[in-house]
């Protein structure tokens, strides 16, 4: 066996086992966990694909250069003058290259929306709710933001939050029954709870979490988690705990899954932020600015 196939059995197998652990442990998952950690197998099975055939494709390459002789140069013969071109119906315009890997698109109709925004305070109170709406819980879209606070802590419940295109923002969310999706952003701050959380293209971010199924990441680099901490006094944070149905006993913000990363040590694209790094007192501030309006009344 080369090096080459050892090197993609020691990272495959170990990662390929693991799976099938996860998969037969899952009548034992609480029921509300069970969607969180269907959703991080397939995204881990996904993975293992590209990993199983980027292998392959590389085995391709290297046997088609040894096996495969090189064409030798030469100049070929001119056509003759009176060669007769093919008439122009007969020609047929190059073909346009089809779209690959596009991210599925979601209707965001119904989400509670802020976007393109610069050097501005953003508070989810001040979105126009109606009282039936206010008690179902909604997703949230943050599109386009920069050097922008936001502010999403409120009664109003949230199911999940996409955000996309961030630079420089600081985000603090509430506890959210669904997940924290993050793609395309830059130097933010993240404080936020939830039951999963994915981030895609994103670099240089501080990600204070509290996530009860392993946070993934991918395409990322520089990414920094901390625990989601004691952001509101204790009877509202458990307030609102209770309303995601997130257990604070379980809090996975140090498992981070990079499916760029499937060897055995640490990837070198996240990390946990050290002690002396911690900002907490960049919660208080963001919360400061709405606390007459926010969740205590």
């Amino acid at each position: 066996m080369s090096e080459a196939s050892k090197d993609f059995r020691a990272t495959f197998d170990p990662e390929k086992q693991s799976i099938e652990v996860a998969l037969a442990g899952l009548d034992k998952v609480p029921k509300d966990e069970l969607q969180a950690n269907i959703d991080s197998i397939v995204q881990r099975i996904n993975a293992l694909e590209k990993t199983a055939i980027k292998s392959m494709s590389e085995k391709l390459a290297q046997l088609r250069v040894r096996l495969v002789p090189k064409a030798k140069f030469s100049f070929k013969s001119r056509k003759t003058a009176g060669t007769t071109p093919p008439p122009a119906s007969t020609l047929k315009p190059a073909a346009s290259p089809k779209p690959t890997g596009s991210t599925p698109t979601i209707d965001q109709s119904q989400f509670l929306k802020f976007e393109d925004r610069t050097g501005e305070h953003l508070f989810i109170g001040s979105l126009s709710v109606s009282e039936t709406e206010s008690r179902t819980a909604k997703d949230v879209a943050l599109t386009n933001l920069t050097d922008c606070t936001i502010n999403l802590v409120h009664d109003i419940p949230l199911s999940a939050i996409h955000v996309k295109n961030l630079k420089r923002c600081t985000l603090v969310f509430p506890p959210v029954s669904g997940s924290i999706l993050l793609h395309d952003c830059e130097g933010c701050t993240l404080i936020g709870a939830c039951h999963q959380s994915r981030m895609h293209t994103s670099t240089n971010m501080n990600i204070y979490i509290h996530v009860t199924s392993e946070p993934i990441i991918e395409d990322c680099t520089d990414m920094r988690f901390a625990p989601y901490g004691q952001i509101l006094p204790s009877d509202e944070l458990d307030r609102l705990f209770e309303a995601a149905q997130l257990n604070q006993e379980v809090n996975l913000y140090d498992k981070v899954k990079d499916f760029n990363w499937l060897r055995q040590q640490q990837s070198p694209n996240w990390r946990l932020l050290e002690d002396s790094e911690l900002q907490p007192e960049i919660v208080a501030e963001v919360l400061a600015k709405d606390r007459s309006e926010a969740v205590a009344k």
